[in-house]
């Protein structure tokens, strides 16, 4: 186009001019630009956003709060974690609605339910009493709702940061049911006693606190079940916090993200539990497997120093743990579950493959065991107990495969924090009835389905090579059977070239005599 005689041409991209005074800022200007009343917004619900109400009711509804009318099996989050079941079935049977690629934890979950239902149908072939058949059915509603968390977490988790997100998410909340059973035993307030929501009602009394020990210690369970699942849920979730207190960004997000970790592992001596030791021990020590010694030797000087922290504050009460451990043999919750072998052996031996009905072995109709491992030993039979275990060292091995053959220092690290849980889940079953209560079985779903993510998400395979650590790596070290595995290959190749350059050695004419 011609422009008339004296007229400028305006510089490519520049916007009209006006007056400054009329300028609105730039900031402003987009704010207004993109701004619409609330209720017109579009709003889409993505698999984070149920995932993470999901948490919420986990952690901050007490675990004793039910939907009215539905019973033990009505906890609002169990009900979520069916919609996700019922919500991943659907993506299934859609093209593509499912990301592609090997993802082992679909396998391990689809196998777990197809055992319950086998077993849902064996135990009533055997004609149960209406209360064995209650809990069955019960137990079906809660397989659901494990198999939905883990595989919305395994399958719906779109990218690395929104599993970072979730993660974090769980951290944040697992810090303030900590902080409730911290208000509990100081006696400031009892969070749990007044929170009541439309439609949800008690299914039975909350636990309140309890005290333990030849002092009368205060014993607190925050919003969990019972002050065992409240000590080791709390020691599950550590190490993942942990992780993030490491990588997080140095300033704020460091100071909060270590808050958060201290947070929590303040509260897991406040259950006055063995199981709740137990399984700190465990997580602290296969993570710190793989820490450089000068993080051992930091983490170590701080432990010192939180443990002498703790003692100030609560003197008595590390000392009341301990002697739960030195006089176990006295102790009547340790030599019950000792004295209950042979009769869980006499019971196991008439139905020893496929179980006496998957969720119907119950204390109602039975003995109380405090024993997951029994318990699933009798319900689902040695069929159950594989599968139970395959439930766990999948994933498992799954982790570790992350940690040995992940891309980056911090996926190596994760993937490790995660796997640490399996071996301690594994050890706490076997000191109380642990697929009893939602708390952990929720938690446990969530970081199953967080490895799957993972997995996933670095498009780790068996057949990549294993990851050697570098000079910078500050938290991950090389793997040992790595650093062997390079001196052998370096062995055997510099053999191959010694054996080479003597086969093409020109010969001197003389024969062997």
């Amino acid at each position: 186009m011609i422009l008339p005689s004296g007229a400028v041409r305006p510089r490519p991209g520049a916007s009209d001019w006006q007056p400054v005074l009329l300028k609105v800022p730039a900031r402003l200007s987009r704010t207004i630009s993109g701004w619409s009343p609330l209720l017109w917004r579009k709003w889409r619900l993505t698999t984070f956003t149920f995932l993470a109400t999901f948490l919420v009711l986990q952690f901050l509804i007490p675990a004793r709060m039910v939907i009215s009318g539905m019973g033990a099996a009505g906890r609002p989050s169990a009900a979520v974690g069916c919609l996700l079941g019922f919500l991943w079935l659907v993506s299934a049977f859609r093209p593509r609605g499912l990301p592609r690629g090997s993802q082992p934890v679909r396998w391990v979950v689809g196998l777990f339910v197809g055992v319950q239902l086998l077993g849902h149908v064996v135990g009533f072939d055997r004609l149960p009493s209406p209360v064995e058949a209650s809990a069955g059915t019960r137990w079906l509603i809660f397989v659901m709702s494990i198999a939905g968390v883990t595989l919305a977490v395994a399958d719906g988790v779109v990218s690395r940061a929104a599993l970072d997100r979730l993660l974090r998410t769980m951290v944040v909340l697992a810090s303030m049911m900590s902080m409730v059973g911290i208000l509990q035993y100081l006696r400031i307030v009892d969070l749990t006693s007044y929170i009541r929501l439309p439609g949800v009602q008690l299914n039975s009394d909350l636990i309140g606190v309890s005290s333990r020990g030849s002092e009368d210690f205060a014993r607190v369970a925050g919003t969990a079940t019972h002050y065992i699942e409240y000590g080791v849920v709390l020691a599950l979730i550590l190490p993942v916090a942990l992780h993030y207190a490491f990588f997080a960004s140095p300033g704020g997000a460091k100071v909060w993200s270590w808050l958060l970790a201290g947070t929590v592992a303040f509260g897991i001596p406040l259950s006055i539990s063995r199981s709740a030791t137990l399984t700190l021990v465990v997580v602290l020590f296969l993570l710190a497997v793989v820490w450089p010694w000068r993080l051992r030797y930091n983490a170590l000087v701080i432990g010192v120093m939180g443990v002498v922290a703790f003692r100030a504050i609560n003197p008595g009460v590390l000392g009341t743990i301990r002697a739960l451990f030195a006089n176990a043999e006295n102790d009547t919750s340790v030599t019950d579950r000792i004295a209950r072998t042979s009769y869980v052996i006499d019971l196991w031996q008439e139905r020893p493959w496929l179980g006496r009905g998957a969720g119907m072995v119950i204390p109602e109709e039975y003995i109380l065991l405090d024993n997951q491992w029994y318990m699933t030993l009798l319900d689902g039979g040695v069929l159950g107990v594989l599968a139970m275990a395959l439930f766990f060292l999948v994933p498992y091995f799954m982790a570790r495969s992350i940690r040995l053959r992940g891309l980056d220092e911090e996926t190596r690290h994760l993937g490790q924090a995660l796997a640490v849980t399996i071996p301690a889940a594994i050890m706490s079953a076997g000191t109380f009835d642990s697929f009893s209560f939602t708390t952990w079985v929720g938690v446990m779903s969530v970081l199953i389905g967080a490895i799957g993510a993972l997995w996933r998400l670095d498009g780790t395979t068996v057949t990549r090579p294993l990851q050697l650590g570098v000079p910078s790596d500050s938290y991950v070290t090389t793997p040992l059977f790595a650093q062997a595995r390079r001196r052998i290959r370096g062995a055997w190749s510099a053999a191959e070239l010694r054996s080479r350059s003597s086969a093409t050695t020109p010969s001197d004419g003389r024969g062997d005599s």
